[in-house]
């Protein structure tokens, strides 16, 4: 049965201890909790005393799964007493103890320095567990027979370093050790381990604690000293040290040979969602590639992080019992609060202590005895709330778990990654285990001592060694002969063969006449650039195909460009200007030359077409056109990230040209860079200069001026440069492209001169006394790059850089794009996507706006439902109405007002009168059918059919037309009126539409004419009813009628007609 002892806040328990020197963390209260019952020994209740900060709701979680467990401790309670203990190393902590020690089982705790407490606690023979206390002095059992503790003591952590070196075979060492009694006692354990395992130290090195930068010296006098007797090195220092013993390391370039490795040893847990801080900032600065290639042989012993999934609503838990009693820590909702790792070796404290006595019970023996606790504590393996399974020693202390890190770079910042794990085994030293293959600096794992020994000791000197290098020597200079000449022969015959030549036979033009033709192209292509790329033939297949059997037929036909299919591959064909081509040994060593041109960013040259008159080259298409066009074109959005994308491109495209046979391009602009289908930039017409020398040009004198604007001053000067021009020369034309890029507009567009003009300027700088170039203002863009396109349109061409140096100068600009040329591809390819989708969806909106115009000008035009039937294709069929009323109206003496007004005044004035008479039949259940000239027609009862309230609509409609024609004065005759007059008539008629071009919506039957008759037969300002119509409003009632008596009508005869005066309070069934 369970038993408890009622008390203050809980009964006689095991007393957690843990002092700190945050006094605010907990109130006063907890002093009283201490004033609990004595403890007594036949009870089944274990009680626990307990203090601490915001790891302190660990103890109640911790108790509150074993109190649920029934596997430990059965028919027992565990309970705790928390109280305030002041500051580590104070005598506060051991006063408290003092007047717990009758009532409590054991003690856990205190935090940091705990020797006091834990030789107090040996004199009462009671069990003392910690969770933070490292020293190494406290395993000793002589002095502290009751201590134990779930924080590894330092010293621990030397296993898994002889256990990293025994996994690499390094036998042979450098220790270097930072004077900290911690580090000095991690020293100690190692060198016992060492030479247990037949590890050599070779050099022991010692640092000052309190390490700073004037001890530079120090570390570097160490590796002089060292580098030539030791290839690994230990340190048992802080990130301070290990970060400038590797700078000098690679100061001296020891590290870019790969031979040295070097082990650290750090006490911080290491967290994966953490890594970039992990660090001290002093790494921060390491972030160049040759930093990324010395770290390889750097490693990190590190303890292990939790592996418990569950180990975040583990500290979730902590945090909520830190809020309840008897702590009721306060914390602000909107502070992350973090519950550190020692609130999971606290919990494990109280773990280890439960299973402990529950061992004791489970033999009969006394819970008072604290040695007979302590040795229940021996050899114990437990599972830690962390996620590990850890190993009690014999001297009470936990075998600790470490990791192995290894430093990367990754997008120029310093990330840690786990490569293993040290896992305990039955031995005394623990194994590594590493999850991923290491990458090693060299030509794999890094050895401990050369092969030779440090002073080539076991390697024999003499003349055989000497004889093996001639040997060596003789083979190297033999197959060097032979392959300069095997590669001077191998050229010799690519020079005779015609490789790069090109059978008309095998060309197939592309031509808008064909079914394929240019109509897929135009999907990627813009028109202005397929007006210079299409190649008119004649409209016979059958023409064609005998004109590309007979080559000595023109198949250009004064066309400069083509695009064509070669051997499968949408190729570029441009016309040389030229009847013939002699192929001298310059020309072919060309043609060489640009076959072997191979980079993404040149386009690749195919081979030449020399079938006079047919003079071509052949390159690979590039679907997107030019440069040139995709900055003119609006609809494509160049955020910096394709702006940066496009000058890389160029600038390594020049680069690979600079280096290569070509040396110069001559003729750099931006209609010679080429974009194609994954948005790279391709650099076209370069080389070929014999090739294509003596050419007939047929630009105009215009577009040849335009052309020289990318030319070097010093190019322009010389009438005779070569036309392959110079690096130099190519490096100004890369400034005037670059300031286009950015600008999206031609670099003198917006001068006020003639290119001739232009040219003069930028050729004579001395007679206008300035270098004439672009207007830097309109740029807006980062300073860096104002001030390198500036360098690079200098006027001296050996003031302008290189574009190796430009490469640099500009690598700001390229900080967002991938570092793989394919990861780049794809997200430029993205984000062209995002902007195609983002103008699909305008155009479409734009459409939807026009379309909703078009739509609503035909419903002007025809009512909905013929509209509707229209726009589905179908044929509007006409519609027979048993009964409509139809209105007509003219106005009188419109011919004589006509004829004394101006045809605008009258189109005026009839705008005004029919925008006010349009205005009114809104508000009536009519349909305008049309007006001519001064008449006007409306009708009611179609083309939707409204019973017999037709005729009241239009009755009513007319009395409200009357009334407001007396309001209407004639703009351009102030002070006259308009005088109308009106006719109504109801009856069956037909509505239809006449008509395709201009179709109209027509009424059809003698209810139309009668109609009409009523109008012209009736009276200035009067409303004109037929009897029929008279009938209908009289049932409908509600409007005042008049006869008007016998009236002859055209083609009907008498007709007895009304008047229609006014009428009383309109109702439902009237409107």
């Amino acid at each position: 049965m369970v038993t408890n002892i009622p008390m203050l806040l809980l009964s006689s328990s095991i007393f957690v201890f843990i002092i700190h020197d945050h006094h605010y963390w907990l109130t006063s209260s907890f002093i009283s909790d201490v004033n609990c019952s004595p403890l007594l020994t036949d009870n089944t209740t274990i009680r626990i005393g307990f203090l601490s900060k915001i790891i302190a709701g660990a103890v109640p979680l911790a108790i509150k799964d074993l109190n649920s467990d029934d596997s430990i401790l059965p028919n027992h309670t565990i309970e705790f007493v928390a109280a305030e203990c002041g500051k580590p190393n104070g005598y506060t902590g051991i006063k408290k103890m003092t007047e717990l020690k009758d009532r409590v089982h054991a003690f856990i705790g205190p935090d940091e320095s705990c020797a006091s407490e834990a030789l107090v606690a040996a004199a009462w023979n009671i069990p003392i567990v910690s969770y933070k206390c490292i020293d190494q002095n406290l395993s000793n059992k002589t002095i502290y027979p009751t201590f134990a503790r779930t924080l590894p003591p330092s010293s621990k952590i030397s296993k898994s370093v002889i256990s990293l070196l025994k996994h690499f075979k390094w036998n042979k060492i450098a220790l270097i050790v930072s004077e900290n009694p911690s580090n000095k006692q991690v020293q100690e354990s190692l060198m016992k381990l060492a030479n247990e395992q037949q590890i050599q130290i070779r050099q022991k090195y010692y640092l000052p604690d309190q390490y700073i930068s004037r001890y530079k010296q120090n570390i570097e006098q160490i590796i002089n000293d060292s580098y030539q007797k030791t290839r690994i090195y230990i340190l048992l220092t802080d990130t301070f040290v290990l970060v400038d013993f590797i700078r000098l390391m690679q100061r001296k370039k020891l590290l870019d040979t790969g031979l040295y490795a070097i082990v650290s040893v750090e006490e911080e847990v290491f967290y994966s969602v953490k890594k970039g801080e992990y660090l001290n900032k002093q790494y921060k600065n390491l972030r160049n590639q040759n930093d990324h290639l010395d770290l390889r042989g750097l490693m990190i012993i590190t303890p292990s992080p939790p592996l418990n999934t569950n180990y975040s609503e583990f500290q979730k838990d902590v945090l909520q019992y830190n809020r309840r009693k008897p702590f009721e820590i306060p914390f602000h909702k909107k502070i992350a609060i973090q519950v550190p790792i020692y609130g999971g070796l606290l919990y494990d404290a109280v773990t280890v202590i439960a299973q402990a006595f529950h061992k004791v019970i489970e033999h009969g023996e006394n819970l008072t005895n604290g040695i007979v606790v302590m040795d229940a504590l021996k050899d114990l393996n437990y599972k830690s709330i962390l996620g590990f399974n850890v190993h009690m020693d014999q001297n009470g202390d936990a075998e600790g778990n470490y990791t192995l890190l290894c430093l990367e770079i990754v997008n120029k910042s310093i990330d840690m990654q786990i490569v293993g794990s040290f896992h305990q085994t039955e031995n005394d030293l623990p194994v590594l285990k590493l999850n991923r293959k290491l990458k090693w600096y060299g030509n794999g794992p890094i050895l401990s001592e050369p092969k030779c020994g440090f002073n080539n000791e076991f390697c024999e000197n003499g003349t055989s060694v000497t004889i093996i290098i001639v040997i060596i020597l003789f083979i190297i200079i033999f197959m060097a002969i032979v392959f300069f000449t095997f590669k001077h022969y191998h050229y010799e015959y690519k020079l005779t063969k015609v490789l790069w030549k090109i059978d008309m036979k095998d060309i197939l033009f592309i031509h808008t006449d064909f079914e394929y033709g240019l109509q897929n192209i135009r999907n990627t292509i813009n028109l202005h650039s397929l007006k210079q790329m299409e190649v008119v033939f004649n409209n016979n297949v059958q023409n064609k195909n005998e004109q590309f059997e007979n080559s000595s037929s023109d198949i250009f036909d004064n066309q400069l460009y083509g695009v064509a299919i070669y051997k499968g591959s949408v190729t570029f064909v441009k016309r040389i200007c030229k009847k013939s081509v002699d192929l001298t040994r310059n020309v072919r060593k060309e043609l060489i030359q640009m076959r072997e041109m191979r980079h993404e960013n040149i386009n690749q040259f195919i081979g030449a077409i020399i079938d006079a008159p047919n003079i071509a080259v052949m390159f690979i298409y590039c679907a997107r056109g030019n440069l040139e066009d995709v900055l003119r074109n609006k609809d494509i959005n160049l955020d910096n990230m394709f702006i940066a994308s496009l000058v890389a491109d160029l600038i390594k495209g020049m680069i690979y040209l600079h280096d290569s046979d070509i040396i110069s391009h001559g003729n750099l602009k931006p209609s010679n860079c080429l974009i194609d289908s994954r948005w790279v930039l391709q650099i076209s017409d370069y080389g070929l200069h014999e090739f294509k020398s003596n050419q007939d040009l047929f630009k105009s004198k215009e577009n040849q001026e335009k052309d020289m604007l990318w030319k070097a001053p010093e190019l322009l000067k010389n009438l005779n440069a070569s036309p392959r021009g110079s690096q130099k020369g190519d490096v100004y034309s890369f400034s005037l492209i670059l300031y286009e890029i950015i600008l999206r507009k031609n670099p003198y567009e917006e001068i006020n001169m003639s290119n001739n003009e232009i040219l003069h300027r930028i050729i004579n700088p001395k007679l206008y006394g300035e270098v004439f170039r672009p207007r830097l203002k309109r740029l807006k863009c980062s300073a860096y790059i104002i001030k390198c396109i500036e360098e690079c349109w200098k006027e001296e061409p050996e003031e302008r850089p290189d574009f190796r140096f430009i490469n640099i100068r500009l690598r700001e600009m390229q900080s967002g794009l991938k570092p793989n040329i394919f990861d780049n591809m794809i997200a430029m390819l993205e984000k062209y996507s995002y902007n195609l989708e983002s103008l699909v969806q305008e155009r479409t909106i734009q459409l939807l706006e026009e379309k909703k115009k078009t739509e609503n000008l035909l419903l002007r035009m025809l009512p909905k439902s013929a509209a509707e039937q229209l726009k589905r294709g179908e044929a509007v069929e006409a519609e027979y109405f048993d009964c409509v009323t139809i209105y007509f109206s003219d106005i009188i003496g419109f011919t004589e007002l006509s004829a004394m007004s101006t045809p605008i005044q009258v189109v005026n004035l009839l705008n005004d009168l029919y925008t006010c008479f349009d205005s009114i039949i809104g508000n009536y259940d009519v349909y305008k059918v049309e007006t001519i000239g001064d008449a006007y027609m409306v009708v009611s009862g179609l083309p939707i059919r409204n019973a017999e309230k037709h005729a009241g609509q239009i009755a009513s409609m007319a009395l409200h037309l009357l009334q407001e024609i007396f309001n209407f004065e004639i703009a351009h005759r102030p002070g006259e009126y308009l005088k109308l007059r009106i006719g109504i008539h109801s009856g069956p008629c037909v509505a239809g539409v006449v008509g395709l071009k201009m179709p109209r919506y027509c009424l059809f039957g003698d209810t139309v004419n009668v109609a009409s008759r009523m109008e012209s037969t009736g009276e200035a300002h009067k409303i004109h009813v037929s009897y029929s119509c008279k009938q209908i409003l009289d049932k409908l009632g509600g409007y005042i009628l008049e006869e008007r008596g016998l009236i002859s009508i055209k083609g009907k005869g008498q007709m007895r007609t009304y008047w229609l005066l006014d009428r009383l309070q309109p109702s439902d069934s009237i409107l």
